[in-house]
């Protein structure tokens, strides 16, 4: 198992969310798009609270980021992926894992 990184999968790698996903969806805890992952599963109180984090920390940096200069596409999916890594990490105190399958 590596670290995720910039969000760049190979086809037979997931993200593994360190969420609990009691059986049977465990299987549902690995996933290719937080964003999908999380609204999916919205309706649980710790990944509403991810999800709710995120919105933040992503708010967050893109003001910061925006304030300095003018902001692409792939600067804003950069700063929502590292949004996502950190809010996992701040609720969880891990880090999301990449797995192969």
């Amino acid at each position: 198992m590596a670290q995720a990184d910039a969000g760049k999968l190979s086809k037979n790698e997931f993200y593994k969310c360190p969420f609990q996903h009691p059986h049977p969806k465990q299987k549902l805890a690995f996933f290719r798009d937080f964003d999908q992952h999380f609204r999916v599963f919205g309706d649980k109180p710790d990944h509403f609270e991810a999800v709710q984090l995120h919105e933040e920390l992503a708010w967050q940096a893109r003001r910061a980021e925006s304030e300095r200069r003018s902001l692409s596409k792939e600067d804003l999916q950069r700063i929502s992926f590292n949004a996502w890594l950190e809010a996992v990490k701040q609720l969880t105190g891990k880090t999301v894992e990449v797995v192969k399958k």
